[in-house]
């Protein structure tokens, strides 16, 4: 029996509702199914005292720590871009989801948080084996880190299969309730809890805006999670003369009633690790409009309008594409479920659990 023990730590802070915590608690799900394999899941039950990088990896130790003890885990499988503590590194598995703390601005000097990425970065090396979720990442992972690229694997994320092109029953009771009450709208989802500058959300306002301005009644719905975000989002939208829809958080259900009736998806991201959202609008059968960043290219293939980042003007002409051009979106609606079928949370599980055997040889 191979004894794995698995930091769920996401599913109990702020990433729970994100993708780090869509990917853990699929990936759960999936490990359980499978024959020799004995997955114990490490969560500390309780949130950290603040939303912070190094409290919310310190607040995660000690559960990690004494499940894998307790069960007398082979592994430990980190889940979210950081090694335990006080685990052996050639007993470690870690997922890695981007470089962005490596490459991005940097911490102030000296600051905890400067100091942890420090740390951290130099034991990636050590790890018996690196999972990291496409082949952007791996690059940037082996670039970055400095990584041996026999040990970094590349494992896709997966789909529910809540997300279809097959339209429910209560898929316009969903809508409703979410404040949609008729199809044709524009779409984004993520989260909304604080600013992400990759997600590029005044770029996607700005075009968002200039279609609007030529195509009157365009409304656009965005989903996730509030916080500080949404406020300042809702601001800048009404500056520039848009009353969006702003749902909330919502149920896979609902999200993917959204995508269905959608008359285009957008992802306006400057970089995505993997770009679920992505994937999910086109096994919905979405028209989707992604910008040539990080994963997105590679993941949509030719089942989406790509453009480049950053440029709001080319995010508008890609959104007036889809909207005005009635034989593109029907292609992009047939060519995305295609393009999504072969993704799937159970094939994420084999293939982690194949990463899990060779990183034993190795230890």
């Amino acid at each position: 029996m191979l004894r794995v023990t698995v930091e769920a730590s996401s599913l109990d802070d702020a990433r729970s509702t994100a993708g780090i915590g869509r990917y853990v608690r699929c990936l759960v799900d999936g490990l359980q199914g499978i024959p020799e394999l004995q997955a114990s899941i490490a969560r500390p039950g309780r949130p950290p005292l603040r939303e912070n990088w190094v409290v919310r990896w310190a607040n995660a130790q000690p559960a990690a720590l004494r499940t894998a003890a307790t069960h007398r885990a082979a592994l430990v499988h980190a889940t979210a871009t950081d090694p335990v503590a006080l685990w052996p590194l050639r007993r470690q598995v870690v997922t890695v989801h981007d470089v962005i703390p490596w490459t991005g601005p940097p911490p102030r000097l000296r600051s905890v948080t400067g100091r942890y990425l420090a740390w951290q970065r130099g034991r990636f090396r050590r790890c018996a084996a690196v999972i990291a979720v496409s082949d952007a990442v791996a690059a940037e992972a082996v670039s970055v880190l400095r990584l041996d690229e026999r040990r970094v694997h590349v494992v896709p994320e997966g789909l529910l299969p809540v997300f279809s092109a097959h339209a429910g029953e209560g898929d316009e009771e969903l809508r409703r309730a979410a404040g949609v009450d008729a199809p044709g709208y524009l779409l984004w989802t993520g989260s909304l809890v604080a600013h992400d500058p990759r997600k590029a959300l005044g770029t996607l306002l700005e075009a968002v805006a200039a279609v609007a301005r030529e195509r009157p009644g365009t409304r656009l719905v965005l989903a996730g999670r509030h916080g500080a975000e949404a406020q300042a989002v809702a601001s800048r939208a009404r500056a520039l003369g848009l009353e969006p829809v702003m749902p909330g958080f919502v149920s896979d259900e609902t999200l993917a009633a959204l995508m269905r009736g959608a008359a285009g998806v957008a992802l306006a991201s400057l970089h995505e690790g993997f770009g679920l959202p992505a994937l999910e609008a086109m096994a919905c059968g979405a028209p989707l409009v992604v910008s040539r960043a990080g994963n997105l290219p590679g993941l949509v293939g030719d089942a989406a309008v790509v453009v480049e980042p950053g440029d709001a003007a080319a995010l508008a002409a890609g959104l007036g594409a889809v909207l005005d051009d009635a034989p593109l979106a029907a292609r992009l609606r047939e060519a995305g479920p295609r393009r999504a079928a072969p993704y799937t949370w159970r094939r994420t599980a084999e293939a982690t659990v194949e990463v899990y055997r060779r990183a034993l040889r190795r230890a």
